[in-house]
């Protein structure tokens, strides 16, 4: 169970990295209305430089340049359908002259860490012992909660234990696993096409559970609230649109993609918590430093980012360009 809360929190803050460290709590948009990706947000400072470009086909992909290096980004927007098909000519020549493929950083969970977490009660992300989650929701959010289980098919069991941010984040990802709506792609067909070719996978950088879960069991009761209803949202925005969750990446239309990509229940209850944003600055941080290093040795590198840490003004893209590098859109 613990390292199953591992991988929900921990992909959760991954997304909350899209935040810029200038962002402050925003009010969740009504269920049905478009979300916009940065709503307060100017953007990088290199987005347009792919939308006046005509489009070719496949996902967006940004080719950087520095000395005699090249990175070939790939900008991933999860989730996406299981079966959805795509086809990028471009990332395929990059892969035949890749030496290395790096994917988005993952958490790092050793025995001490599982080990605190069980005999601290669960970081203090778990419900007091007695208590159960569906008896301590107000009416209104309760319905929703027990409408979108039931659109995820599940029963009240799997949540009963925890905190209302925590359980929100497992109900989402339940959800989109019913949906037919995958969290691991595009980085797990990506590293398919890699190992399909002998090219070598790394991780970008590792990040340690244990300041998520701490942040995260700090969370006062009104911000556990506020987070689950932001998590509910989303749910709501995804599952009004199975069809078209995707498509819009797959063809590399960037403009759509911002239009519909929302991370923003991550981002609002990540700085809600003590230290939230230390965190994120990390994340950012460390993604821009493990591409950089890559620019400085020679040959070509294909990295998968999230179009979230990517995007923002002073993100992974506009790090790069401030470094010295050059940044555009191949063409086909």
């Amino acid at each position: 169970m613990v390292r199953r809360i591992s991988a929900l929190i921990g992909g959760a803050t991954l997304a909350f990295a899209a935040m810029t460290l200038s962002a402050s709590a925003q009010t969740p948009p009504p269920s049905g209305q478009t979300v916009e990706l940065f709503p307060q947000d100017p953007g990088s400072a290199v987005v347009e430089e792919l939308q006046v470009i005509a489009r070719p086909p496949g996902p967006a992909l940004w080719l950087v340049e520095k000395g005699g290096a090249k990175l070939y980004v790939v900008g991933s927007a999860p989730p996406l359908p299981h079966q959805l098909k795509w086809d990028s000519p471009r990332l395929n020549r990059a892969m035949g002259e890749a030496s290395l493929v790096l994917v988005p950083p993952e958490a790092s969970v050793g025995p001490l860490q599982i080990t605190k977490f069980f005999l601290t009660g669960g970081g203090g992300v778990r419900q007091p012992f007695g208590k159960k989650l569906e008896k301590r929701l107000p009416p209104d959010l309760l319905a929703r909660f027990v409408s979108a289980r039931e659109r995820a098919q599940r029963t009240a069991v799997p949540y009963k234990d925890w905190k209302p941010a925590v359980a929100g984040f497992i109900l989402l990802s339940d959800f989109r696993q019913a949906a037919g709506l995958s969290e691991a792609k595009p980085v797990s067909t990506i590293e398919r096409m890699a190992k399909a070719k002998g090219v070598k996978v790394k991780a970008m950088s590792q990040y340690r559970l244990g300041p998520i879960l701490a942040s995260a069991g700090k969370l006062s009761d009104e911000a556990n609230l506020a987070c689950l209803r932001d998590a509910l949202t989303e749910l709501e925005y995804e599952g009004g649109r199975p069809t078209t969750i995707g498509t819009d990446w797959a063809t590399g239309d960037l403009t759509s993609v911002r239009a519909r990509y929302s991370t923003s229940a991550a981002q609002r209850c990540v700085m809600r918590a003590p230290g939230g944003p230390g965190l994120l600055a990390q994340q950012i941080g460390q993604s821009a430093d493990a591409l950089n290093e890559a620019l400085n040795r020679p040959g070509v590198t294909i990295a998968v980012v999230d179009l979230a840490v990517l995007l923002p003004a002073n993100g992974v893209l506009d790090r790069l360009k401030a470094s010295g590098a050059t940044v555009t859109s191949p063409a086909s």
